[in-house]
């Protein structure tokens, strides 16, 4: 016994130990994938971070520079009725405090219809028909322009304003293309404004000395004021932010690999452990049915029971169902429960003279469990070597998980007719095959899944299919049970469609053996 003990010990080590090395590698695996997607998506970072932090500068200073002009029209227009179109003291005065006081202007120009030109500072005198490129015209007096300096090393936006008395142009500064500029480099960003409805007028902030412009744009900004921005950018200054983020994404990588591998590490631990925990269970035959009658309402005696399934964990704490047959469907270990469930049940009843007794007992299966007949060959060599009748036997097959092979299905299903054990559709209406299983695999039997029942006294449309359940019953001439019935409305309305039987806790909560012992002899007392 000692050896036994020790080999159990020494394998569940090794098993720890195998399981441990594994997930070792499959961490490793997973943060140096991760780690490297993110280094190896360094330029579109790259490029998301520049074009970042040039539109922040661009609505920065776009926001400052509206704020301070305001609307073009309007601004000029307040210029315009300052001046006296003379180029006098006044006039000279004037557009020099203007100039002086707003940052965002360069020059402000006038030119008199008698000839007269004077300027807010010494400079060239722009002619608007040949150094310059016209944007667009705002009204009948105002044009947007941009202009060019000799160098054509960058270009100016300038408002002009023209009537009968002469012309005042407003030169800006180009604080947007010098700012991205001077920020990065010289030659390496190239800033394109052009405007709303021209935007094959083009402005270049500085001489696009590496034809940037003919790259595709990093960006572009609209502004409110009709200004479209783009950015152009060197591939190399690209190259070089990619090169300085890498050591930053690769770590960020690291870390979403491992905040991945926990919890992948945390799901199949607690798979593993689950399923290892159920295999015990079945082995320990841990799994225990439990009853829950089903009345006939017209004469309120018991029509049979459904046994449900309930996991005695160490035969000392009872799980949910909720908590374990979901995993085990899935995992297939339902079957093995199953076998369990159905050997309890076939024992407890016969100690009841259930035998001597009318009433059916209804058993869960899966679709997968009806596929297959050797699996059924042996639940029904268990029920014929039982003293339960194979009359008082149903198998409820769930409409919440699809077959795989319905054919092969009916043929499973015709078999357990031909041994005397029916079969009925349990959920009808909630799951994959709808009534179409009814029709190929020529079932007799539907049970009404609770969420129907529940919208009794309601103005839920599902009351409408409830209703439509029951009409088809009917009429295809099916035994049919609603089961969640829980208040006398619902049993009443049920009994007064044509449906009379019923379970629920109405009538019975699921109870273990003992209690179902004193249910079952109080029924039989009464017939």
């Amino acid at each position: 016994m000692r050896k036994i003990y020790k080999f159990k010990a020494w394998l569940k080590s090794r098993l720890i130990a195998s399981y441990s090395a594994t997930m070792t590698v499959v961490a490793v695996f997973i943060v140096v994938i991760m780690a490297t997607c993110f280094t190896l998506f360094s330029p579109y970072f790259a490029k998301i971070q520049l074009s970042s932090k040039i539109n922040n500068v661009s609505n920065d200073l776009i926001d400052n520079y509206s704020s301070t002009i305001g609307d073009y029209q309007s601004f000029i227009k307040s210029v315009v009725s300052n001046i006296d179109f003379d180029c006098g003291v006044n006039d000279k005065t004037y557009i020099e405090k203007k100039s002086y006081n707003n940052y965002y202007i360069r020059n402000i120009d006038i030119s008199t219809n008698n000839k007269k030109y004077c300027s807010s500072f010494d400079g060239n005198r722009h002619e608007y028909e040949s150094d310059s490129v016209f944007i667009k015209k705002i009204n009948k007096n105002l044009s947007l322009w941009a202009i060019l300096n000799d160098k054509n090393e960058q270009s100016i936006l300038s408002l002009v304003w023209k009537d009968e008395r002469g012309q005042v142009s407003i030169d800006f500064e180009p604080i947007i293309s010098d700012v991205i500029r001077n920020k990065y480099c010289d030659d390496c960003i190239l800033s394109v404004v052009s405007t709303v409805g021209n935007a094959d007028k083009k402005i270049s902030s500085h001489n696009d000395v590496k034809n940037l412009s003919s790259l595709p744009p990093l960006n572009t900004e609209v502004f409110n004021n009709g200004l479209i921005l783009r950015n152009y950018v060197d591939p190399q200054l690209l190259s070089l932010i990619s090169i300085d983020l890498k050591p930053l994404l690769f770590i960020v990588g690291v870390f979403f690999g491992l905040i991945i591998f926990l919890f992948i590490n945390l799901y199949i631990k607690r798979q593993l452990s689950l399923h290892s925990l159920i295999v015990k269970g079945v082995i320990r035959k841990e799994f225990i049915p439990y009853y829950q009658p089903i009345i006939n309402v017209k004469n309120n005696t018991m029509y049979g029971c459904e046994v449900l399934v309930r996991w005695w964990f160490n035969k000392k704490e009872l799980i949910s169902p909720d908590d374990f047959i979901p995993y085990a469907e899935n995992s297939g270990l339902i079957i093995d429960i199953t076998d369990v469930l159905l050997e309890k049940t076939l024992t407890q009843l016969s100690s009841l003279n259930w035998q001597k007794s009318t009433a059916v007992i209804s058993i869960n299966l899966v679709p997968e469990q009806l596929e297959n007949k050797q699996q059924i060959r042996k639940f029904v060599d268990m029920i014929i070597k039982s003293s339960i009748s194979p009359k008082q036997i149903a198998f409820e097959i769930t409409e919440r998980m699809s077959f795989t092979d319905l054919d092969k299905a009916a043929i499973v299903i015709d078999y357990l007719k031909a041994q005397g054990i029916n079969v009925k559709l349990d959920d009808a209406g909630t799951g994959y095959g709808s009534f179409s299983y009814i029709q190929h695999l020529n079932l007799q039997s539907l049970k009404i899944d609770k969420m129907f029942v529940d919208t009794i006294g309601t103005y839920d449309h599902k009351l409408f299919v409830l209703d439509s359940i029951i009409a088809f019953g009917k009429k295809a001439g099916m035994e049919m049970i609603a089961e969640g019935v829980e208040t006398k409305q619902q049993s009443d309305y049920l009994l007064q469609s044509g449906v009379y039987l019923q379970q629920g806790f109405y009538f019975s909560e699921p109870l273990k053996f003992e209690q179902f012992r004193h249910y079952f002899q109080r029924d039989q007392a009464k017939i």
